[in-house]
């Protein structure tokens, strides 16, 4: 329980400073290795309506450190406002806002009788078209064309309560996922809807091809995950 009590005992220290801390792992898991997990004590924003959290509440995962170490079985949720993983340590209040510079992945058991879903950092371009960032995206599907979803939440307006007899102005947030195709040659393509002339426009060179493998296969829906996941399944014999 040494993972339990260090992290009560920083807590004040925290509050105050905001330093960064070490988030040891359980004993049965320090006896296999002692994967750092480092971050920040968290703070919610009080401002915010609507949802910023692709997860709500926290659900089991897994936290793959660029050093190669796994943080296995962690109470986790992702922030899409921030783009932050959340970790909260075993039967507390505290939230941890974890450093996403030792991250390299994570996966989130959302369904318990699913499969944990993948996240991986990659780098993209900004929507202004400066310096490239790096942010966490859920992996659709991976093959010679990948498929990535940012499950970003962005701010859709600004919205006036009253609370209390006072005006207090809300920001509301909602989902704003963009997605991202990664080619063999690791190059990035960004968007946030997909059709069949958009598609032709990101891959000119192989427009008849695409046409009629979608034709074929009679892929005629172009509206969720889903069916973006079997296109980008469909047209990986199509890269080298």
């Amino acid at each position: 329980m040494k993972y339990f009590l260090a992290l009560w005992l920083l807590i004040p220290s925290l509050v105050e400073a905001q330093d960064s801390i070490n988030c040891k792992l359980p004993l049965e898991y320090n006896e296999i290795f002692d994967a750092k997990l480092k971050g920040q004590v968290y703070t919610a924003a009080l401002n915010i309506i609507g949802t910023e959290f692709y997860n709500e509440s926290y659900v089991p995962g897994n936290v793959y450190l660029e050093n190669g170490e796994v943080a296995n079985n962690q109470q986790l949720r992702y922030n899409g406002r921030i783009d932050g993983l959340l970790l909260n340590p075993g039967g507390s209040s505290l939230e941890i806002l974890l450093d996403r510079y030792f991250i390299k992945g994570f996966c989130l058991q959302i369904q318990s009788n699913e499969k944990c879903l993948p996240f991986q950092k990659i780098k993209i371009s900004t929507e202004l078209g400066g310096d490239s960032i790096d942010v966490f995206a859920q992996v659709l599907y991976s093959g010679k064309l990948s498929l990535y979803v940012y499950r970003r939440f962005s701010r859709e307006d600004n919205v006036a309560q009253v609370i209390q007899g006072e005006a207090v102005e809300k920001q509301l947030y909602k989902p704003s996922f963009v997605y991202y195709f990664k080619l063999p040659n690791n190059s990035i393509l960004g968007f946030k809807r997909l059709r069949k002339r958009n598609l032709y426009k990101l891959f000119p060179e192989k427009k008849a091809l695409i046409r009629k493998t979608i034709r074929e296969n009679h892929q005629r829906r172009f509206r969720d995950d889903d069916d973006l996941t079997k296109i980008t399944e469909l047209l990986n014999p199509l890269f080298n």
